[in-house]
């Protein structure tokens, strides 16, 4: 039997919790050949992974990492993991030599082909009552991609526009026969609550807002777990770790803290109970009546149109 108090946190890796370079060729090697100990985290992604991995009473976290690096890199990730004493309880990556083998090039660099079927398969097993939260990042198609599996566990795709969507974003027919017979195996339940999306690339706010209000953008890790503490999920205390390893001043600091009440993504009644681990002039903030706007269920998507927007180089394919 699941857990009742089992949450799952499911994380991207690359320039999620690493900072990594797959821009340029330099950048590449580098991420292949440098040992575990000199990769760097994204500030603030460390704390907030160690943060949502600790255990209370009632509550039992799961932390699941879903990567496109190579199972190649296996070895160096679980170090790197290790080193910054992360606590996880599962690693995905990408096999590229069996795909290279298999004829499979787009499979190589395709994202959303991979990952979706990954994220729906990692479903599986655990109940309608599970909630997750998702962190990615701008740099590729996670908000898409976690959006399009939000959708799917939650009955609100069907067999043949989740097939249609696969398709387009690059996966193999194979791939796309086991993600569906993977969905009928998963208890299908709104488990989905929050989809953090770090804006590596600096995309403009504006460009996720047909993916609905369960996409929560943010500029650093400590904007995340202001959300996640004024909602109960984080103690208050997790707060001053994520702050110090995000590097921010207290003026900025503060200014990610409007941000989040501004925009509605952060309860400010939850917060003013965590007033003594907020920064120095939160009090004025907090004084405030801000709206707060809880995610919703998304009005329906057109993922065909929302994935071209996200991801020009997908495959087109008929709406009819």
């Amino acid at each position: 039997m699941i857990d009742p108090g089992l949450r799952v946190y499911r994380w991207d890796l690359d320039k999620t919790y690493l900072l990594t370079d797959f821009d340029s060729i330099r950048g590449l090697v580098r991420s292949a050949v440098e040992p575990a100990w000199a990769k760097k985290a994204v500030p603030g992604a460390t704390a907030l992974v160690r943060e949502l991995g600790r255990e209370g009473p009632g509550w039992r976290p799961r932390v699941c990492i879903v990567s496109g690096s190579p199972t190649q890199m296996r070895q160096k990730l679980e170090d790197k993991l290790r080193i910054d004493g992360v606590r996880y309880d599962s690693l995905v990556l990408k096999d590229n030599l069996s795909n290279l083998r298999r004829g499979r090039l787009r499979a190589v660099k395709a994202q959303f082909g991979y990952k979706l079927p990954e994220l729906v398969a990692g479903r599986v097993g655990l109940g309608a009552a599970v909630r997750e939260s998702l962190f990615g990042d701008d740099a590729e198609i996670d908000a898409v991609v976690y959006s399009v599996y939000a959708d799917a566990i939650a009955g609100r795709i069907g067999s043949v526009e989740l097939s249609r969507v696969l398709e387009a974003g690059g996966a193999y027919g194979d791939d796309i026969v086991a993600t569906l017979a993977s969905l009928r195996r998963v208890a299908l339940a709104d488990a989905v609550e929050r989809i953090f999306i770090r804006l590596d690339r600096g995309r403009p706010f504006a460009e996720f807002a047909d993916l609905g209000a369960r996409v929560i953008p943010i500029r650093t890790w400590y904007a995340a777990a202001l959300v996640l503490v004024s909602v109960g999920e984080l103690r208050p205390s997790s707060l001053a770790p994520v702050l110090a390893g995000s590097g921010l001043t207290d003026e900025a600091a503060l200014g990610e803290l409007e941000d989040v009440l501004t925009r509605g993504h952060a309860d400010v009644a939850g917060l003013r109970s965590a007033l003594s681990s907020l920064p120095t002039g939160s009090a004025r903030l907090l004084a405030h009546d801000w709206a707060h706007r809880p995610p919703t269920a998304p009005h329906p998507i057109d993922y065909l149109g929302v994935l071209e927007r996200f991801h020009p180089r997908s495959k087109p394919v008929r709406k009819t």
